[in-house]
């Protein structure tokens, strides 16, 4: 057994992303450690989209993967305080580019897009068109 208190969090998405298996003990110690300063930046979210482009279907062996994921990158974008509530121009175009360069269509990212879709109060950028069918 790993022990993940002397893994920071990037250490272990690169753990996960090396072998493409995730597990709870993995869920439990990101959360741990994104928790700790209680900020979510775009290096670890584009990390999240890595790991999930890794795991491809297998997202769904781990069921506490797709609510750590979509919650992870929904409070950085809809809960930011410069747009609270909203996908600016900004993170709209962000999230596009993410989306093309790391996006596999998996049950994670169906989620993610379909929460984002339900809980912003306004789209902007190129991630608008992705969500309007949502």
């Amino acid at each position: 057994m790993i022990n993940y208190s002397n893994l920071n969090a990037v250490q272990i998405l690169e753990k996960i992303m090396a072998d493409g298996l995730i597990s709870s003990d993995e869920i439990k110690a990101l959360k741990q450690k994104l928790d700790e300063d209680w900020v979510v930046d775009r290096p670890e979210v584009e990390l999240l989209f890595k790991v999930n482009q890794s795991l491809g279907d297998r997202d769904e062996k781990c069921e506490d993967w797709l609510s750590f994921f979509v919650d992870n990158v929904s409070r950085l974008i809809i809960m930011d305080l410069s747009t609270p509530g909203e996908i600016d121009q900004s993170e709209g175009d962000w999230l596009a580019d993410l989306l093309d360069q790391n996006g596999v269509n998996n049950a994670s990212e169906t989620a993610l897009l379909t929460t984002l879709a339900r809980d912003a109060k306004r789209i902007s950028g190129r991630i608008s068109e992705r969500l309007s069918g949502k």
